[in-house]
């Protein structure tokens, strides 16, 4: 299934909506317009490019650490290492993240896994140390492309003033590229279809997968569910969203699948879906759902339903259907969306 997109990247960010503007290096600043760190849960599948930053002359702050020189890896390299990250998320365990936990890890560790890739970046990458509203920010897009297929990720964390990793965000998916074909070079293109049932992009990410993190983390304490709506139409074809959260853990992460008809039942297949995380410290459940707080889940949770309302399981029921690797989808009653 083919959902079109008309922007030039994707509007489920996971905790800081940014991009990175026009940079001169690897490590250079920005010059666009200011945002705010958001979590955005999209009520609709059409794509808006982010908006962009502009650190201020006010906004240096007085740091404790001073970061080093990493070195770019070539493209082919870096195209390589990305899938090694997605494959094994740098051997570690969530809410690590390819071997940065919040909470432990420093910028410079940070900077260190994650400059390498700045070569095959979509947009420059940032890393400046200069603080956006408030936070301090490292902003990464590695993208796998074969062919017109593109593996679209991205990578942002915040970070203290001593320096400390607080939160990260991520997210991962497949879009198909509709070139210009008034570019003989080929490097341009129009818009970006994202594709939710690619078997070659679940394998890739499987480590993200439903089944893996359910496996790995346990039972969660929520699993919600959503079908994204439009103002005048009952539901948006194609999309369901789960969210699963572990407070204790830090891992907050969203799944969107592709969603099928089924007479009065609507079907979602998690096998192969798209990917959001927002991770923070485990252990602190408090400081979690504080995160969660100061982004727009506060406001558009609301359109969740916990997954005993959404269907006829409980959680535990859930979990032990797809702990595994599996091809069933989350099914859910019509009429409990199309009367909202």
């Amino acid at each position: 299934m083919k959902i079109k997109k008309a922007s030039q990247w994707f509007n489920m960010l996971i905790f800081v909506t940014v991009v990175t503007g026009c940079a001169q290096s690897t490590e250079s600043t920005i010059t666009s317009s200011t945002t705010t760190p958001i979590l955005m849960v999209s009520a609709s599948p059409t794509a808006t490019m982010p908006p962009t930053l502009t650190p201020t002359a006010t906004d240096a702050p007085t740091l404790t650490f001073t970061p080093t020189t990493v070195s770019t890896l070539p493209a082919e390299d870096a195209r390589k290492r990305l899938l090694e990250l997605l494959a094994t998320n740098g051997d570690c365990r969530l809410p690590c993240l390819w071997g940065i936990t919040p909470g432990k890890s420093d910028n410079q560790e940070a900077r260190t896994i994650l400059i390498p890739l700045s070569s095959v970046a979509e947009f420059p990458p940032y890393f400046d140390p200069s603080k956006v509203n408030g936070n301090l920010l490292g902003v990464i897009s590695p993208l796998y492309v074969e062919g017109e297929q593109h593996l679209d990720s991205r990578v942002v964390y915040l970070y203290d003033d001593n320096g400390i990793v607080s939160s990260i965000g991520f997210e991962v998916i497949e879009e198909k590229v509709e070139k210009d074909p008034r570019d003989p070079s080929g490097q341009s293109w129009l818009s970006k279809m994202p594709i939710l049932d690619s078997a070659t992009f679940g394998k890739r990410v499987e480590y993200y997968s439903l089944s893996h993190v359910l496996s790995e983390q346990g039972i969660p304490d929520s699993v919600l569910i959503y079908i994204p709506r439009v103002e005048g139409q009952p539901i948006v074809a194609g999309i369901m969203e789960a969210v699963l959260i572990y407070s204790e853990q830090g891992i907050w992460v969203k799944y969107t699948m592709p969603m099928y008809s089924k007479g009065d039942i609507e079907a979602g297949c998690p096998a192969n879906a798209h990917i959001e995380m927002t991770l923070s410290p485990s252990g602190s459940p408090d400081n979690f759902y504080k995160l969660l707080d100061q982004t727009d889940w506060r406001q558009t949770k609301g359109g969740f339903k916990s997954i005993e309302e959404a269907t006829s399981m409980s959680i535990e029921e859930f979990y032990q259907m797809f702990r595994e690797p599996t091809d069933q989808c989350i099914e859910t009653p019509l009429n409990l969306w199309s009367t909202q």
